[in-house]
């Protein structure tokens, strides 16, 4: 196949265009609209006044409707303020009991993580048992200041009141004492205790989501968990320090609890502004002590030195331990005292804006009331006019909406005509975006030699009538050959076959086919007449098969795109050909070798990235069929 000059004029391209010129009326005529007019007008002046008064009062009827539904309205509104100052109200001691919860929360935490060392020192008379009586006062009173009815918490899987909650925590302290209580059920005991409370403290503090405060609840909440985890890490590292057991078991536990602890972080320093300011400000970072911690104390030079160092050296250890991370503590204590006063005042501001609201509704009611009354006479004397407004108004809407669904339909066609027939359809009804494996596609990429130095000397109009002349050319070609344009950059043209419809393997004849048409066309292709003298074009061609990646990009313009390593492969073999030559990888010789049909001559060895060297020919020509 060859030709002697391609011109402009041979590509015909289609387009959808929209006529700006068309009145968005056309689709009813100006003679049945005024016909319906005059139609509306006569049966306007027939009214006598005897059935004019006699509509009146249908009509009075009728507007009794939409009043005492507007005054319903009105009234709900202002049941609903009501309703959410109520409501407010009640979050606002919620919050305030759940300020007490999380208080009793951190004096727990700290009971668990001394109770602990003192367990790790074999229950000896040593400063740790003063400690410990304090932190046990301060754990009794904030269970004072809990409400006595307050809600029950769960304790494997038996429901107990907050006083048997604290019955059972004084029972565990007298187990302490004596010895009788190991290290391990005594933290699970205290984590239980305080999971139930968070549980408890949660489910109490309930905001709908027209309050605005539902993100700061999941912060505090989530800041709550946080220090919960840090507390046992506390409890837990504090008292190996003094045991020196620091095992790969505990190792494993201690990054998981880490983890955890991260993962709640990142939730209440992403929902509150506050939270996050607090915690960029603290000197100290959690979690970059506990990694100094991580990497210290699993050393192995540290293992080794742990066992030999004496009871007080250990016990040292461990207080300080306890010291640093319960300033941590403390200081989220006093960021959950922060956002408690930032929940609180939100609280505040929606009861003021309730009540705000309350005043405003309870006016409107008033005023639609009375309003509605007078409203009614004139309704009466307007209502005939308005019908015949509306009836007109409601013909032309009808003519514009039929014209703005022909634009719509038309805007579709045009959007989805870049895009395979199978493609199009699956993603105008699916409406997300399409991708599909292939195991074997052929992929054609081709450009045009000296296309930068032709620039450098052309205009560009000059080299916007060659693209679009020489991509025409390829267009009509594709159609004649199978193959599926896939898109231009600059001067390359990417093309394939295989996809989005599996055609065994029969893809890479195609796409030969097609390389070979083009590569005879190009012999007799010169400039459009546009440019200032006549010269010939040369363009490389590199096809390679293997599996890619292909779907659809985008929504509002979608492409069909191919991804992978056979794409890469195929801009290689073209980037590394020649001017006038196809360029053939050996996965794709593979496919045709055995037809008989193409002359294949080998070039050499190419070096790829990802494939490595690989073995490639020169695809000459075909036999005829």
């Amino acid at each position: 196949m060859t030709s002697n000059s391609i011109h402009p004029e041979s590509v015909v391209t289609k387009f959808y265009r929209c006529d700006e010129t068309k009145s968005l009326d056309s689709s009813i005529s100006q003679q049945s609209i005024r016909s319906i007019h005059e139609v509306l007008f006569q049966k306007r002046s027939s009214y006598s006044s005897s059935r004019g008064i006699a509509n009146h009062w249908k009509m009075i009827m009728i507007i009794l409707i939409p009043v005492l539904s507007l005054i319903s309205l009105a009234t709900n509104s202002l049941l609903e303020a009501a309703k959410v100052k109520r409501a407010s109200l009640e979050s606002i001691h919620d919050v305030k009991v759940a300020h007490l919860y999380a208080n009793l929360i951190q004096m727990l935490q700290r009971e668990r993580g001394i109770s602990s060392n003192f367990l790790s020192t074999y229950g000896d008379k040593n400063p740790l048992y003063d400690t410990m009586m304090t932190a046990r006062k301060n754990t009794d009173q904030a269970f004072n200041k809990i409400p006595p009815n307050h809600d029950a918490i769960y304790m494997n899987g038996i429901l107990h009141t907050i006083l048997e909650v604290h019955e059972n925590i004084n029972l565990s302290r007298r187990k302490i004492e004596n010895g009788s209580d190991s290290l391990e059920d005594h933290l699970s005991f205290y984590t239980e205790i305080n999971n139930g409370l968070m549980s408890v403290m949660f489910d109490d503090i309930y905001l709908s989501e027209e309050k605005n405060c539902v993100l700061d609840i999941v912060a505090f909440t989530s800041l709550v968990r946080w220090t919960d985890i840090i507390g046992l890490l506390r409890a837990r590292i504090a008292s190996q320090y003094a045991t020196c057991d620091f095992t790969s078991e505990s190792l494993q536990n201690y990054m998981l609890l880490s983890g955890e602890a991260m993962g709640y972080k990142n939730i209440f320093t992403h929902y509150s502004l506050e939270i996050e300011t607090a915690f960029s400000m603290e000197n100290q970072s959690t979690e970059k002590y506990l990694e100094n911690v991580r990497r210290f104390a699993w050393s192995k030079s540290f293992l080794n030195s742990c066992k030999t160092k004496s009871k007080a050296e250990r016990l040292s250890l461990s207080v300080t331990y306890f010291q640093n991370m319960t300033k941590l503590i403390d200081f989220a204590f006093e960021t959950q005292q922060l956002q408690s006063k930032v929940l609180t005042r939100k609280l505040f501001e929606i009861r003021k804006d309730a009540e705000f609201h309350f005043n405003v509704y309870l006016t409107v009611l008033v005023i639609i009331t009375f309003v509605s009354i007078i409203l009614t006479v004139w309704y009466i004397l307007c209502i005939e006019n308005m019908t015949f407004k509306i009836a007109n108004n409601a013909i032309i809407i009808r003519a514009k909406s039929q014209e703005l669904a022909e634009e719509k339909m038309v805007t579709e066609r045009l959007q989805y005509q870049m895009l395979p027939t199978k493609i199009a359809t699956a993603l105008k009804e699916a409406r997300t975006i399409i991708s599909e494996n292939f195991e074997d596609v052929t992929i054609f990429i081709s450009d045009i030699v000296n296309f930068t130095e032709l620039g450098t000397r052309s205009s560009a109009r000059e080299i916007f009538d060659l693209l679009n002349t020489l991509y025409g050319l390829f267009d009509n070609m594709t159609k004649t050959y199978e193959v599926l344009k896939i898109e231009t950059m600059g001067d390359s043209y990417m093309v394939a076959s295989g996809v989005p419809d599996r055609i065994g393997k029969a893809h890479a004849s195609k796409i030969c086919s097609f390389a070979l048409a083009i590569h005879n066309v190009m012999k007799g292709f010169y400039v459009p007449k546009t440019f200032k003298s006549r010269e010939s074009i040369q363009i490389r061609v590199g096809i390679h098969s293997g599996p890619c990646i292909g779907g659809v990009l985008g929504l509002k313009v979608p492409r069909y795109c191919l991804f992978g390593q056979t794409v890469n492969t195929a801009i290689t073999l073209k980037s590394k050909g020649r001017g006038g030559k196809i360029h053939l990888s050996d996965s794709t010789y593979q496919f045709i070798k055995d037809s008989g049909y193409f002359t294949v001559f080998e070039r050499g060895f190419a070096t790829t990235k990802g494939n490595g060297t690989i073995k490639t020919y020169w695809l000459e020509s075909a036999s005829e069929m």
